[in-house]
């Protein structure tokens, strides 16, 4: 059985494993760099004030599971929570931290430094952090917030000591409580569900490692110990799940206990499970789990935009499925950290693709209003609640009949308040260092500045990438170093190029190393441009029933289907079917109903797509991903076929037998990311 019994957990917790042996953490392919190193540029910075000026970054000013969360009132006395799990406010500040420092917007940082300060000062004389007291104290809450306070130092060292001391005393108490029979871990009364805390407690062991490799101290045998612990004594480990035999390439999603493993969250996280655990054991098997976590995950259960298909539990491929936008945020996040661990180059793609794809086609532009389930193919984005209240069960368990709007909340809350880390998260990891250089990782608009050889460096790369693919760097450094520049898997290596000028003057010859992407080059003292031609072309990946998904660079493109919305009151998650809700603050808070206005049961003949790209100087509009807004796009011929839909409401699975009943036509196929209906998983045929 995949559930180990807690009794032979504890068992096992007696046993040391490799890491408390050595004592010292396997070193990064590539170290992160301080949160605030890096600030976005061009279209990302775009993307990421809208975030700021839109819902994520009010609510605190209006949305009751933050600014009335019981973590901001007197342990035990309680506040407003959507579960017992008081994950609300933790999820928001491990997302607002960075946004606001990245931003280096006054507003958002007064409202983290409000939470942090409250949070802090509520800490239990006993060290727990957060609202519960007596049976109900249990770890997983816990995890986002530390990644909010983690970050808070980086960005600003005048919490340093308040927040490090805060850990040690929590990590004191966590010792205890694991040693007293797996109290809030493994342990847990009926009423609180420990599952959580055990399926993702990779991310805990995160910040413990964060506290060993920055602040070293007399501790550390203690943080050691709670690491080999809590992977001691978690009922679901992530290693198990991905071996030969008890993964499962389809999944009966009714089977409760495989559902730590089949909830899209859990996966997300779970992607980079075993690559956090290779990092405290140097287990070698643990780098081919990571492997298979990622390689069998997105075979069997990932969608061409870059997320996992579970909704919320997964199932096999169909395109009817959906994907949560918070299993996107995790998802991006795990790939750019097992980059980091492994410096596997295809783990960097995926974090790219993600972002680029997966992440901004379940928000609208102005970033007020997101979806909780993509699909796709998804050309209704609607409400299918029936006159008699009924809904279709497309999904395995987000059955509300709103799931695909746009809205507030337009169901579980969870991923109002965990999607604002995807930006941040990610332009924190795009530059890393790298064999004593500096790297670029997760291609994108960008500033970087740093030390590195003892010297500053400044790099600014000014580039539309993804939406064209010439990146051009301005450097300007004291010393001599390393710069390194990564070369995606789907690019042409033998058609891009590298050109160099300023203090040092050359043409560069294009050699990437073939595990990492990176090639290298020699930046000499003062100012230098380096310009990057990355040169791609239009290809396809196989889906299911004979289909495909077309890209164009690390870009997804998705049939037009054109667009039409009505809109409402925002609901809560609770009423989807009532009036909505008045009376709040921003009259920008609606609910969107977006439908399509073209033929969307279309086949494509891939050999006559044509790209039609844009300028690598061109001023992109802002922001970039609003519905129909990216310049770029492709043609192809297709016609439509006929094409069933799914329980009444979406569409099926492509049929296997297709013929034409109408014209042979042109199509339009758009950024999938500023397509908020659409179709991805293209049937095709031959003329």
């Amino acid at each position: 059985m995949l559930n180990i019994k807690l009794t032979f957990a504890l068992a096992a917790a007696q046993i040391p494993l490799a890491g408390a042996v050595t004592s010292s953490l396997r070193p990064w392919a590539f170290s992160p760099l301080p949160l605030g190193s890096v600030k976005p540029g061009g279209w990302l910075l775009g993307e990421m004030v809208a975030m700021a000026n839109g819902l994520a970054g009010h609510e605190h000013d209006f949305y009751v599971y933050v600014n009335q969360s019981s973590w901001l009132n007197t342990p035990g006395k309680g506040g407003s929570e959507y579960s017992s799990l008081n994950e609300a406010l933790p999820y928001w500040f491990n997302g607002l931290v960075p946004l606001a420092y990245q931003l280096d917007d006054d507003r958002l940082k007064a409202q983290v430094h409000d939470v942090a300060d409250t949070v802090l000062g509520y800490q239990a004389t006993d060290g727990w952090i957060g609202p519960e007291v007596g049976d109900a104290r249990n770890f997983w809450s816990r995890t986002p917030f530390f990644f909010g306070l983690t970050q808070l130092v980086e960005a600003d060292s005048s919490w340093e000591t308040r927040v490090v001391t805060a850990l040690r005393r929590f990590m004191t108490l966590a010792n205890k409580m694991l040693h007293n029979n797996s109290q809030g871990f493994a342990s847990c009364p009926g009423y609180v569900d420990c599952t959580w805390g055990q399926a993702r407690v990779h991310d805990l062991i995160i910040t413990i490692q964060w506290m060993l490799e920055k602040y070293p101290s007399d501790q550390d045998s203690l943080l050691w110990e709670n690491m080999n612990l809590f992977y001691a004594q978690t009922n679901y480990k992530w290693a198990d799940w991905y071996t030969e035999g008890v993964f499962q390439e389809v999944v009966n999603p009714n089977n409760a206990s495989n559902f730590p493993y089949i909830h899209g969250v859990n996966v997300g996280q779970g992607l980079k499970a075993s690559s956090v655990i290779y990092r405290m054991t140097g287990d070698d098997d643990m780098v081919t789990k990571s492997q298979n976590a990622v390689d069998w995950t997105f075979q069997y259960h990932g969608s061409a935009s870059g997320s996992v298909l579970a909704d919320e539990r997964e199932r096999d491929l169909a395109p009817y499925i959906g994907s949560e936008l918070c299993t996107a945020v995790e998802t991006a996040y795990s790939m750019a950290y097992m980059y980091q661990v492994f410096g596997d180059n295809s783990y960097a793609d995926r974090a790219e693709k993600t972002i680029f794809n997966a992440f901004p086609v379940m928000m609208t532009g102005d970033k007020w209003a997101h979806q909780y389930m993509d699909q796709p193919n998804q050309p209704f984005a609607l409400n299918i609640i029936k006159s008699d209240g009924s809904v279709p069960q497309v999904f395995t368990t987000a059955n509300s009949g709103v799931a695909t709007t746009y809205g507030m909340e337009p169901l579980y809350p969870c991923c109002t308040v965990n999607h604002p880390q995807g930006y941040p998260k990610f332009v924190s990891n795009s530059w890393v260092m790298h064999e004593g250089g500096l790297a670029h990782a997760l291609l994108s608009p960008s500033t970087v500045k740093t030390v590195v050889n003892g010297g500053s460096v400044t790099i600014t790369c000014d580039t539309n990438y993804p939406f064209s693919n010439v990146l051009k760097y301005s450097i300007n450094a004291d010393k001599a170093f390393t710069l390194y520049l990564r070369m995606p898997e789907w690019s042409n290596s033998q058609m891009s190029t590298l050109s160099q000028s300023g203090a040092s003057s050359s043409r560069l010859t294009l050699d990437a190393d073939s595990e990492t992407g990176m090639t290298k080059i020699f930046v000499n003292p003062g100012k230098t441009t380096v310009t990057y031609i990355i040169v791609a072309g239009v290809r396809t990946e196989q889906r299911p029933n004979n289909s495909v998904a077309v890209f164009y660079g690390n870009l997804l493109f998705a049939l037009d289907v054109g667009f039409s919305q009505t809109s409402s009151l925002p609901h809560g998650y609770y009423d989807p079917s009532g009036p909505g809700i008045s009376g709040l603050p921003f009259p920008e808070l609606r609910d969107y109903y977006v439908n399509s206005t073209k033929p969307w049961n279309v086949a494509i003949d891939p050999s006559t797509i044509r790209y039609h790209g844009v300028s690598s100087i061109a001023i992109l509009p802002d922001p970039i991903f609003e519905q129909g807004a990216p310049p770029n796009y492709m043609t192809v011929d297709g016609c439509e076929i006929d094409w069933p839909l799914y329980l009444g409401v979406t569409p099926d699975v492509p049929p296997l037998k297709r013929k034409c009943i109408g014209q042979r036509k042109s199509y339009k196929l758009v950024p999938y990311g500023g397509a908020k209906v659409h179709m991805s998983d293209l049937p095709t045929i031959r003329f």
